[in-house]
């Protein structure tokens, strides 16, 4: 038999693995900003799930491209490349841009809580003797903020919080991103 004849088989594990590795990762949804495409993927098998702009990673893949017109999300991993169609089929509008006033509201609002975070992580390290610490350690009801309220869906729990840090930004979920610097 001539290698011709047996490159099919050694090619199918890998077909097969592929395959696997595509229905595992589901691809629930998309937005699209002015500027920023990014992509609600989640592993099946674990229930990881998050956001992802285009051009960062997501459990080792990263997310190359979004086709718009084949409602798929293009992942690559090793020189390897799959495609994950969006499991609705269907693509909402987004939300229109928020009134000015409002937005500036939802800033400084945001920016309040990044003072907070920052004002408890400082005195974290002070009382413990530590440089670092985590949003569960300061956030809670018996802790130093009793309750963070997110504005408009950004994610606080992402901050790395070490001591002499140069600041911290957080994005809410329509792309307004503010930072903070001590």
């Amino acid at each position: 038999m001539t290698l011709r004849k047996w490159l099919p088989l050694f090619l199918l594990p890998a077909a097969a693995l592929l395959a696997a590795v595509a229905d595992d990762i589901e691809f629930s949804a998309v937005l699209v900003l002015p500027g920023k495409t990014s992509v609600r993927l989640a592993l099946k098998s674990n229930g990881n799930a998050a956001w992802i702009p285009v051009g960062q990673t997501f459990d080792g893949y990263v997310v190359s491209a979004y086709d718009t017109k084949e409602e798929t999300v293009v992942l690559t991993k090793n020189d390897v490349t799959i495609r994950v169609r969006l499991n609705t089929a269907r693509v909402q509008e987004g939300k229109p841009p928020l009134d000015p006033a409002v937005a500036e509201q939802q800033k400084r609002a945001m920016l309040n809580n990044l003072r907070q975070i920052a004002a408890a992580s400082d005195q974290f390290f002070l009382e413990h003797g530590t440089n670092h610490t985590t949003l569960a350690e300061i956030v809670g009801p018996d802790k130093y903020i009793k309750a963070l309220n997110p504005v408009d869906g950004e994610d606080y729990s992402q901050l790395i919080l070490i001591q002499g840090s140069p600041g911290f930004t957080v994005t809410t979920v329509n792309g307004v991103s503010v930072t903070y610097k001590p």
